[in-house]
């Protein structure tokens, strides 16, 4: 999170904290600044807007004069160019009027800059009226009256433009906006309506004639009058509406308006459109004129102060604003300015406490606590300085212990080590005896090692004439057991030979039975041949070979018999003179083989004396080596016994600047408080 405020944390890290507080506070007061600015312009802009709509009404208000009093102009020249002399005075009077408004609008114009835009169409309208003064009487009744329509034509729209240019017509407020709108639009359309049915009909009934022409004239502009009318109190009506305190005087004028318009209406439909033609014409131009009378009474009396009013209490509700604005954003400015100061002496008095802290730990008092008024973040860091002092001071409480300690422990270092270094002195003289000794005892083991080498070789000796008769025994054993094997091979075949004889015995004894068989058969054929006469004559015959036969092959079997039982016997002898063959023959081999073990003893114990003499030679030079190692590391301990008389030496020093370290180091702590 802290990445996005890396660069301003570097640039304010830079300053100190009325720098950082003047930054803040110097970017804090260009925002407000700018903003109460922009309220300003905004209010300021609204007040001028107003200030030109008031303005607006005031030209608004010359000009209507300039309106209405064409109107009359219109409606009385009308009358007097159409036979009515008496109007002449009243037409006189009010070109007199006319005149005067002229100059007062030429007045307004030329004081106002702001009015430049309406400059041009006002000079065509002026000349106009001043040409149609200097000479409309000397014009026919419809032309004169068509040129004032004409001019107050263009006033109408004149008036329009001054809406715009003042910003009448752009008035935001509904109230205000609808009581404008009228005076703009309605009242001057209703009065230009008015005056021409006024004018137009004052001529009618000054000729005493209706023609077509003007009875379509007559009722058109009835009609426009009566549309113009109700837009005038849709407007009022939306005023009264949006503002109650408007609904008295605008309904009171509303009624009144309608009422001075319905008489002109009614008067003009019997007198002009009925064609009765009773009254004078001057009578029915007052009728107009009262109608007219009623429309500006009301413009002037209620309308406008209306429209007035409301403006101005919109500019001092605009005024107020900006006298608000401007005392909140300085109040605002001023708790702001009051808060940062506030923040930055708390600051600074947290930052002094703290110091004050830190300078009684650097003088050595840490028994002092910082003592921190504020509970902001601020309070973790003298919390911390409280705890460092805290466990700075039993650091320092165990550092004057360990002083003590090493000062005690140092003085006996010392005198350990000048014990240790007359024990080094006596240990290099001891060294160098033993090294003298260690000499003469190489000296005799390398004359052991001398006969040691000849009785190995005598060793070596016996063991191969030990090994040379073990091989001859061993040699002789084999032939021995070979004989043995050859003797078991034979009399296993002569076992053989018996176990076939006696075999072949009981095959013979087997035919011997076959034969005796065979013979009781034959016996039994004759004796039934015999039975059978002469036709079994031929049958005994056979009878009588088969029993000659089975005799014989009985005496055959005989005489295998005995044959196989002399070879049973034979094979039976042979069997038991070959079994104690090899028995003496195995007697021998035993011997023999004792003989061989009791040579393989020889070589055997030959061989171990071999061994022990290679051993006793081998230890003998390795005890030769090592008596030589022996003395040269005893020459080496000497030297080191000398090293190490000047190490304890050494350490000896060191201990004593140990120990006045120590003493110092007690100096130094004593001034920490604890």
């Amino acid at each position: 999170m802290d990445i996005l405020f890396r660069p301003i944390m570097s640039l304010l890290d830079r300053f100190r904290y009325p720098w950082k507080f003047a930054s803040i506070c110097l970017v804090c007061l260009l925002g407000t600044l700018a903003l109460l600015g922009q309220i300003y312009f905004s209010l300021t802009k609204d007040i001028d807007f107003t200030q030109r709509e008031i303005a607006g009404l005031e030209l608004l208000d010359k000009s209507f004069s300039v309106l209405v009093i064409s109107q009359q102009h219109r409606g009385l020249s009308s009358g007097l160019l159409g036979g009515s002399e008496d109007l002449r005075p009243r037409v006189a009077d009010r070109a007199k009027a006319l005149a005067d408004a002229i100059a007062k609008v030429d007045t307004e114009l030329t004081g106002n800059a702001d009015w430049a835009p309406l400059g041009a169409r006002w000079q065509d309208i002026r000349s106009r009226l001043q040409k149609l003064l200097a000479d409309g009487l000397s014009m026919k009744a419809p032309d004169n009256f068509r040129a004032h329509t004409e001019t107050i034509e263009l006033t109408l729209s004149w008036i329009g433009d001054i809406g715009n240019v003042s910003n009448l017509a752009l008035d935001p407020v509904s109230d205000s906006y609808n009581l404008i709108d009228p005076m703009l639009h309605a009242i001057p359309d209703i009065t230009e309506r008015l005056g021409r049915l006024r004018g137009r009909a004052t001529g009618i009934i000054a000729r005493g004639e209706l023609a077509t022409a003007d009875e379509h004239a007559i009722v058109s502009q009835l009609a426009e009058l009566a549309m113009t009318q109700a837009q005038l109190k849709d407007r009022l009506g939306r005023a009264a509406q949006a503002n109650t305190t408007l609904q008295a005087p605008l309904t009171s004028a509303i009624a009144e308006i309608d009422a001075g318009i319905a008489r002109l209406r009614d008067t003009a439909r019997s007198e002009v459109l009925g064609s009765a033609f009773t009254i004078a014409p001057a009578a029915f131009f007052d009728i107009g004129t009262a109608a007219i009378d009623v429309v500006l009474k009301h413009y002037r009396d209620t309308v406008r102060p209306s429209a007035q009013r409301l403006l101005a209490e919109r500019m001092d509700q605009f005024q107020r604003n900006v006298i608000n604005s401007l005392l909140v954003s300085v109040a605002a400015l001023l708790i702001a300015g009051y808060l940062f100061g506030g923040i930055y002496f708390s600051i600074v008095r947290s930052v002094r406490e703290l110091v004050q802290g830190a300078q009684q730990f650097a003088s050595g008092n840490y028994r002092a606590r910082v003592s921190f008024s504020a509970h902001d973040e601020l309070r973790m860091v003298a919390d911390r300085f409280n705890t460092m002092a805290h466990d700075v001071a039993e650091l320092i409480g165990e550092i004057q212990k360990s002083a003590v300690q090493v000062g005690r422990a140092s003085a006996e270092v010392s005198a350990a080590a000048n014990q240790v270094a007359e024990g080094s002195n006596t240990q290099s003289e001891a060294a160098t005896g033993m090294a003298a000794a260690v000499e003469q005892m190489t000296v005799g083991i390398d004359e052991i090692s001398r006969h040691a080498g000849t009785a190995q070789q005598l060793a070596e000796q016996s063991g191969q004439l030990s090994r040379e008769g073990g091989e001859v025994m061993q040699r002789t054993v084999g032939e021995m057991e070979r004989i043995a094997e050859a003797v078991n091979s034979s009399a296993s075949a002569v076992g053989e030979l018996g176990e076939k004889a006696r075999h072949i015995s009981s095959m013979v004894e087997a035919i011997k039975q076959i034969a005796e068989q065979t013979n009781l058969l034959a016996l039994n054929a004759a004796i039934e041949a015999a039975r059978a006469g002469e036709s079994g004559r031929g049958f005994a015959v056979v009878a009588d070979e088969v029993r000659k036969l089975a005799e014989r092959t009985a005496g055959a079997t005989q005489e295998i018999t005995a044959m196989s039982s002399s070879i049973q016997q034979g094979t039976e002898r042979a069997v038991v003179a070959m079994q104690n063959g090899v028995a003496r023959v195995r007697d021998g081999a035993e011997l023999t083989t004792q003989a061989g073990r009791s040579m393989d003893e020889i070589n055997s114990g030959a061989q171990e004396v071999l061994r022990a003499v290679s051993d006793i030679s081998f230890a003998l030079r390795e005890q030769s080596s090592a008596s030589a190692e022996i003395a040269r590391n005893v020459e080496r301990i000497a030297q080191m016994s000398e090293e190490n008389s000047a190490a304890v030496r050494d350490t000896a020093q060191t201990a004593g600047t140990l120990q006045t370290l120590a003493v110092g180091l007690e100096k130094k702590v004593e001034r920490f408080q604890v």
